[in-house]
């Protein structure tokens, strides 16, 4: 089936069956309509009108919700109640923390990430063959060992950016018949939490010279004389201006620049600095001036070849023109990317009165990224009604929200991540995962709600009646649905629906006796089971 066509029918491929007025409803988001209704005309106005003025109103439990939701991997429902009451300043920086800093987890995947290898290219088939296999199973470590850390995290939280980093300054872990070692891909990981809020010029820069991307784009075949150009174009294309704003020649001076930077890779390789650790080989950088967006970087003589000059008289320079010469391009194009992942993917809605203010924000912090966020995570625009539960959720949003609002243990988080097309550290190309409806297809959403029921299945019924006793006045099986359905779903249930879910918890028992039900964990948990199970089938549980 068409993708197209699939989304037409979002709402009657899966088993629980809605009236034709709630099917009415629910096609009015716009990612989930086949085609632009009135409706979605109307929110796209909307949108284009909205400014950065702040939310003025304290957040109320729906609105705190929505912003663990997009923020972080949603939320368990006590860290959601830390926020309700708050304005909505106080609570983007209960999330986001106020630190530009972000301290690295005291854990780390396994004594393996200081293992190194002989290269497996020049080894013979046997060594490379167990060092490929060897790489794989670290690379699982890896994951798992991320994942744990968005299970686990509270506030601040910040695994989300993270996230949305690795998706924009990507590197591969299987490319091209060539492989990035699971021990550099795991020092990327730390580069990105380190300044995912912080300044991103310095971000910029320490990518620029990371291990994994001088391997993923070419950096380490970049030479005097035959420079590789794969780098400097993503550098500019992908990571920081966006198309238009450079020529063909400054993608060459670019590349030229960046001459001389190998990753430490193997045993049978120079380290001058470390394992893993990223140097400079004088004798392959071109000395010459560059002449770069208009600016000129200055020839350099032999003893000013040195690994500290160049990086700071080149390398940093080189970001600092980027920054200097193209303000608008790279803010834009930043804070574009920024609000397409933490507010809404569509790229039909553009939204460019916001992203105009994000821009601003973004420049006059000098390019750090935690005012930008702030600014747009506290404004009216972020809790307006017309961007609550549009998003669809990515895998790692759906895999690792939905365990961590139930309290359960996804035993299988990484495997289905994979299924669902998003492998951590491994994204399908150099421009990253493509988002919006292509999450959602029919391959991936029965994946989506086999996921959840087993999920489901696997908690016991002790621990699921002790969950739903968090919420108020859970003795009463009204308004224990309508809690379980305003926790798990972005928009307000209709009241047939609900009927629905409270028919499906009380299995045929009078609503009367919910409350001699839930004195008995066996019998309260499998009806709670029945119910999660059931709005697990629904397909506006995949929005956020």
């Amino acid at each position: 089936m068409h993708r197209r066509d699939f989304f037409s029918f979002f709402y009657s491929s899966c088993s629980e069956r809605y009236t034709s007025s709630e099917c009415a409803t629910s096609t009015e988001h716009p990612h989930i309509a086949a085609d632009i209704t009135p409706q979605q005309h109307a929110k796209e106005h909307a949108l284009q009108q909205n400014t950065l003025e702040p939310y003025a109103q304290p957040l109320d439990y729906r609105r705190a919700l929505h912003l663990v939701r997009r923020l972080s991997f949603a939320a368990p429902y006590s860290l959601v109640q830390q926020l309700v009451g708050k304005t909505a300043q106080e609570a983007v920086d209960i999330v986001l923390g106020t630190s530009a800093t972000t301290p690295q987890p005291q854990s780390t995947p396994g004594a393996w990430i200081h293992d190194i290898t002989e290269n497996p290219e020049k080894a013979d088939r046997d060594t490379r063959n167990e060092i490929y296999s060897r790489w794989y199973t670290q690379f699982a470590s890896l994951q798992s060992w991320w994942v744990n850390l968005m299970l686990r995290e509270a506030f601040p939280a910040r695994e989300k950016l993270v996230l949305f980093w690795s998706g924009h300054f990507t590197s591969e872990f299987a490319f091209d018949d060539m492989y990035n070692p699971p021990q550099l891909l795991f020092r990327q990981n730390q580069t990105l939490r380190k300044h995912c809020v912080g300044d991103m010029r310095q971000l910029t820069e320490d990518i620029t010279l990371d291990g994994a991307m001088l391997n993923y784009l070419g950096g380490t075949l970049n030479t005097k004389g035959s420079p590789n150009e794969n780098y400097a174009r993503e550098l500019l294309e992908l990571f920081t201006t966006g198309l238009a704003a450079y020529t063909e020649g400054d993608i060459k001076e670019a590349a030229r620049t960046l001459t001389g930077w190998r990753a430490s890779r193997f045993n049978d390789e120079p380290r001058p600095n470390g394992n893993y650790i990223t140097y400079f080989v004088p004798s392959a950088h071109d000395t010459g001036a560059k002449q770069f967006l208009g600016v000129t970087i200055p020839a350099r003589e032999a003893d000013a070849n040195t690994e500290l000059l160049v990086r700071s008289g080149e390398v940093r320079r080189l970001i600092d023109i980027i920054f200097e010469q193209r303000p608008q391009e790279v803010s834009r194009f930043l804070c574009t990317k920024l609000y397409r992942f933490f507010v809404y993917a569509n790229p039909s809605v553009r939204a460019d009165a916001v992203i105009a203010q994000m821009a601003v924000v973004f420049r006059r912090s000098n390019y750090h990224i935690l005012p930008v966020l702030r600014a747009l995570c506290a404004s009216a625009h972020f809790f307006d009604e017309s961007v609550i539960g549009v998003q669809i959720k990515t895998p790692a949003e759906f895999v690792i929200g939905l365990a961590r609002q139930l309290d359960a243990n996804p035993s299988q988080a990484v495997r289905t991540m994979n299924a669902l097309e998003q492998v951590l550290m491994d994204p399908p190309t150099v421009a990253g995962w493509e988002s919006y409806r292509s999450w959602i297809s029919t391959t991936t959403y029965p994946l989506r709600v086999q996921y959840a029921q087993e999920l489901i299945r696997n908690i016991s019924n002790e621990h699921v009646t002790m969950w739903a006793r968090q919420f108020p006045n859970a003795e009463s099986a009204r308004a224990l649905v309508n809690s379980i359905g305003e926790f798990l779903f972005p928009k307000p249930l209709s009241q047939s629906r609900l009927q629905g879910y409270l028919s499906t918890l009380l299995s045929g028992a009078p609503e009367y006796e919910w409350a001699s039900i839930m004195r008995d964990t066996h019998a309260a948990g499998t009806r709670i089971k029945f119910l999660l199970a059931r709005m697990a089938q629904a397909p506006d549980i995949q929005l956020c």
